[in-house]
Formats: structure tokens, C-alpha cells, sequence
């Protein structure tokens, strides 16, 4: 029987697996046939549904479909504008079974939760791991259960492959699960062409092979997915992708979390080759003398010292494994940080970065500069301890988090109001709830060397001492001779953590301990004022829109009469209360009602 190609069998194989991980594993993604087969189901449940997913795939591919005229005839409000703006045809609600929003794959979500129809379900999440996303945390927290659910599948589709005679007979019980990392596919085609068995039974056909090893990689790979997907939605990401599907993201993240299994899982092999070559040899050799044993050593965890590649700090070099198996416990989770070289992010060009800023904070040009000015002459981004004081409501803990995105560096939040106690520094590893410092995780949650951890309200932190104050566990972290060897007390071990920039935000310094304050630089920020709203308003626009999961086209400014209606309400001072009156204008603009602007 002729050995079929590699790829031929993946796509047979792939075809049977579930929806979802059908997409996440298409090498062809949204162009290819798997998003062709997801229009074609949806369409044959609804086929406005089906047209509704392929303009969807279209926007996902930068295409934009012409917007039709809207009647004039008809009293179309805003929302049926927009969703003909996108090509989907609007009747009238009573003509419709489900709104399907401005959004196509809204319009599938809102089908499946109105009818609970599983199928569309599934359809959407396949079509939304095709998609290029705009909230990564929030889609990947969607798509991960998903992805696990479907891979319970897989012995199903594996006894629907044998049952098909695609996969040769095998021992597996219908239901058993699936242990990818168990699965050696280096061997696994070199093992399917030994000999017959010894039992006597035939060796399965080239053809069955080829199927066989194709299911088992893809097996690992939807794993590998599920992992990523899983690691997206705590936070994890990569210091540099592209403007890609969610699925490729996915599966590189979920590399790059396994590299650390597979590389435990060689030095497991290793070790139990060494022994077993050690037994071969103390069988053939003569007996000899017993060697002195030594000493016992405490066990370290990380690899052994490498050079450091240029642009990059190793933050941890190694962690102590005392206690029974407690090493192994507090370092779970941050071993990819761990006696690994972590790159630093280069400053950006910061006339760059101050002409995207200043348009959303045209109030606050003094203070932008002040704060860029700590970037200047540096070829890492990093600055010095930094407070960000200013009236509530101005913008402050925005402007720190814009700061980072513009500077394409992480930025970690720590609210010092609810922070327990001196938690901020580490807690110490024998207590059962120890962690590490909080600079470190934000090091390990963006794998960089110089995020931005920003400390919000820390003048509102507990003032009680019972177990520590937040403000006292930061004095070290502030100092840069310390900050370069801080001795975490749950890793056990000294850190670098000089490349982390700390920008705290206040309302008020005043009630500050003195010695927090000389370690820090007061960056005086303040509110905007009636004059700013036209340089507010196209910022906050494009913030709501995201916030609805609308494209900002879709949500044109405020027209004179909506414009002058925020003059009277909103005289300066707290953007919040103005997102509050612009949230007004936009309900009444929905509802067609230019009475209640009056």
C-alpha cells in the first residue's frame, strides 16, 4: 500500500477533528478551506448568519465592502446604518430572528445565546481564532475552554479514524485521554515500520502509518494551542508579533511555554540514560572499591551559567531548592524567567512617541515632556523612580499605561490601596502563600528586563504596620545600588531588577513618608480644562469604541449640536465625568432623540 504525503494525511486527519481546533490548526487560516467549510455551515442554519461570517473573514483580511444607501424613506436609527455600512441587509426587528448587531460574529453570538445552538457556537469560536485580535486577554479567556472542551474529543475522532480503517487497530478504549507528551513522534514512524508484532498480528500499511503519525502530531499541536490560548488568557505574551490570527499567536505562545517541558522532559532522558549506561558498565567491570560518598549540596534550579547576549540581563540566575519540594513550588510559573538571559527593550524615538501622546493628553504637555525627558540618552527604555501627582480623575494611571504601550513596554498595575502589606517586596518562602517580589513578576509576566510597574494611589496605601507597609518595602527597590542585587525572600536569591522603571500615581503627596518621597521624582499632572474638550473628545471616542468591539469609524464625533450639549454639562476637570456625558450623548444619539441635547 503506497505511503501517502505528509500533508495529504494532515488534512484528511484534520478534517474530522472539532471545529475549533479544525482553525486553530489550518496552516491556511481564514483563506484557506476550513474558513470556506465554516461559512458554508452557518449559512445552511441561516443565511444571513452565513453572509453575516463571510463579511466578517473579508474585514479579518483588510477588504471593506461598499455601504449601500440607506432608505430615506424609513426611520433607520444609527445601529442599522452601521450594520448596513458593513453589507449586512436590515429589514425591519420583527423581520429578523436575532439583531445581528455591527459586528458579524456578533451576530453568530447572539444567534447561539438566543436559541442555545451549540453548532453556531462553536462556529464563532473557530471564526474568532481566524480573526486578527484587538483584545488578546479577553478573546484568548473565550477561546481557551473551547479549546479544551474540543480536545476531550479527540478519542472519538480517533475511533471514528479507525473505525474508517484511516488508523490501524489499536488497545485505546473509547474515552481514554490523550497524553500528548507521552507521544515520542521523533520514533513514532521509524517504530511503525519494524517488524510484525510479536503476538503475530500484521504490521499496519504505509498508508495507515502516515495517518497515524499525522493524528499524533496534530494531537500535540491542539495541545499546544489549548496551552497557548491558556497562557494568553493570564496575561502572557511575546516581546514581538505580528499583525497575525489569534491562532498563530496562540501556537507560538504555546511553544514557547512548552519549550520548558520538553527541555525538563531531555534532561529527564538524559539522566536515566546515564544510569542505565552506568549499570552496563558496573555489570561488565570487575568490583571495585566503594567510593566515599560526599556531602549532600543543595540543589539549584536553572541551567548552567551562558554568556549573556547583548540587550539582554539575566534578572534571576538561580533559586535555591530547600524544603521538600518547595523550591520546585514557589518557582512554578516563572522558570522561563529563571537563569535566562531576558531582552531590553530599546527606546523608541521619543519625538515619536510624544507626537502619538500629546493628541490625548493636550492638557498635560508639561508634564509628558518631564517625563519623556527620563528617557533621553538611553539605549534601553528605563527611568527613574517617578510620582504622577495630580487631581482624581485627570488621567493619571492612563497616561502611564498609554506611556508603556507607546514605548512598547509591559506594564504591570499594582493597586496600593488593596496591596497586603509588604507583599510588594516578597513574602518569605515558608509561608504557604509566598511569592515573589512584585517587580519580578511583572518581569516574568512580559518576559523583559525594564517594564514599567506602576503603583496606583500610593498615597491612599494602608498606614497600619502589622505586617508591613507597601511603602517600606519599596525604599529598596527605589535605591539603584540595591535594586541591582534585591534579595527576594521567597526565591531566595538576589535579583536585578535596577531595569525596572517604578511610576507611581497620586492624588496628594502631602501625607507621603519623607523618605519614600526623596527617592522619587514629583511629576505634577494636572486636569484638563473646558478649553481642552475638542483635544479630549477624539481620544474618548476611539476608547468607547474599542470598549463596544466597534471598528472607530462606526462612531463619528460629536456633531455642533451633541458638542455644544458637553460644553454645558462639563466645565473641566475629571475626564471621568466627562466619559460619563459623552456615554449620554451617545445613548441619545441611538435613540434618535436630539430633544434630550437640549
Amino acid at each position: 500500500m503506497a505511503q501517502l504525503p505528509t500533508h495529504l494525511a494532515r488534512s484528511m486527519v484534520l478534517r474530522h477533528f472539532p471545529r475549533v481546533l479544525r482553525a486553530g490548526l489550518d496552516a491556511d487560516g481564514r483563506n484557506g478551506a476550513v474558513a470556506a467549510g465554516l461559512v458554508r455551515d452557518v449559512a445552511a442554519i441561516r443565511s444571513d448568519l452565513g453572509s453575516a461570517a463571510k463579511l466578517w473573514l473579508a474585514a479579518q483580511s483588510g477588504a471593506t465592502p461598499p455601504a449601500p444607501p440607506i432608505d430615506g424613506n424609513r426611520k433607520s436609527s444609527r445601529i442599522v446604518a452601521m450594520l448596513r455600512a458593513v453589507g449586512i441587509a436590515v429589514e425591519s426587528r420583527a423581520d429578523r430572528e436575532v439583531d445581528p448587531g455591527p459586528d458579524g460574529l456578533k451576530a453568530l453570538d447572539a444567534h447561539a445565546a438566543a436559541f442555545d445552538d451549540g453548532v453556531v457556537r462553536e462556529i464563532a469560536d473557530a471564526l474568532l481564532l481566524l480573526g486578527v485580535s484587538g483584545a488578546v486577554q479577553l478573546e484568548a479567556s473565550r477561546l481557551a475552554l473551547s479549546a479544551w472542551n474540543s480536545i476531550d474529543r479527540l478519542p472519538e475522532v480517533e475511533s471514528t479514524l479507525r473505525r474508517l480503517a484511516l488508523l490501524p487497530p489499536g488497545d485505546r478504549e473509547f474515552g481514554e485521554p490523550i497524553d500528548p507528551w507521552a507521544m515520542d513522534l521523533d520514533n513514532l514512524n521509524a517504530a511503525l515500520t519494524l517488524a510484525p508484532r510479536a503476538s503475530g498480528e500484521p504490521r499496519p500499511g504505509t498508508r495507515q502509518n502516515s495517518m497515524l503519525l499525522a493524528f499524533a502530531t496534530l494531537s500535540v499541536e491542539a495541545h499546544v494551542l489549548a496551552l497557548g490560548l491558556s497562557a494568553l488568557s493570564v496575561g502572557r505574551v511575546l516581546p514581538y508579533y505580528g499583525d497575525d490570527s489569534l491562532a498563530a499567536l496562540a501556537r507560538s505562545v504555546g511553544q514557547a511555554e512548552t519549550g520548558e517541558i520538553e527541555r525538563q522532559a531531555t534532561a529527564r532522558q538524559r539522566a536515566r540514560s546515564a544510569v542505565s549506561h552506568a549499570a552496563q558498565a558496573s555489570r561488565a567491570s570487575p568490583p571495585r572499591e566503594p567510593e566515599p560518598v560526599p556531602e549532600p549540596r543543595s540543589e539549584v534550579a536553572g541551567p548552567a551559567d551562558e554568556p549573556v547576549p547583548p540587550g539582554h540581563v539575566v534578572v534571576c540566575t538561580r533559586t535555591p531548592l530547600t524544603g521538600a519540594g518547595k523550591g520546585q513550588e514557589v518557582t512554578r510559573g516563572y522558570g522561563h524567567a529563571i537563569g535566562k538571559p531576558l531582552p531590553l527593550i530599546a527606546t523608541r524615538d521619543l519625538s515619536e512617541v510624544r507626537r502619538e501622546l500629546l493628541p490625548e493628553f493636550p492638557y498635560a504637555e508639561a508634564a509628558l515632556d518631564s517625563v519623556l525627558g527620563a528617557f533621553v540618552g538611553k539605549p534601553y527604555a528605563q527611568c527613574g523612580p517617578l510620582v504622577v501627582a495630580g487631581p482624581p480623575g485627570a488621567g493619571k494611571s492612563r497616561f502611564v499605561r498609554r506611556l508603556g504601550e507607546a514605548m512598547g513596554l509591559g506594564v504591570f498595575r499594582v493597586d496600593a490601596t488593596n496591596d497586603g502589606g509588604a507583599s510588594f517586596g516578597g513574602t518569605e518562602r515558608r509561608w504557604f502563600s509566598s511569592e515573589p517580589c512584585r517587580p519580578f513578576m511583572a518581569i516574568a509576566r512580559f518576559s523583559q528586563a525594564n517594564p514599567i510597574l506602576l503603583v496606583d494611589e500610593v498615597d491612599k496605601a494602608p498606614t497600619r504596620s502589622d505586617y508591613g507597609r507597601i511603602w517600606d518595602s519599596m525604599l529598596q527597590a527605589l535605591e539603584p545600588e540595591n535594586a541591582a542585587r534585591f534579595p527576594d525572600p521567597c526565591l531566595q536569591t538576589d535579583l536585578d531588577i535596577s531595569w525596572v522603571s517604578i511610576v507611581c500615581t497620586a492624588n496628594d503627596t502631602a501625607g507621603m513618608p519623607g523618605a519614600l518621597l526623596d527617592r522619587m521624582r514629583v511629576v505634577r499632572f494636572p486636569a484638563p480644562a473646558a478649553s481642552d474638550l475638542d483635544g479630549l473628545l477624539p481620544g474618548l471616542m476611539r476608547a468607547m469604541a474599542a470598549e463596544r468591539g466597534m471598528d472607530p469609524r462606526f462612531l463619528p464625533p460629536p456633531d455642533a449640536v451633541e458638542r455644544e450639549a458637553l460644553a454645558r454639562r462639563w466645565k473641566g476637570g475629571s475626564i471621568r465625568r466627562l466619559q460619563r456625558a459623552v456615554e449620554g450623548v451617545l445613548r441619545a444619539r441611538e435613540r434618535g432623540d436630539r430633544t434630550a441635547l437640549q
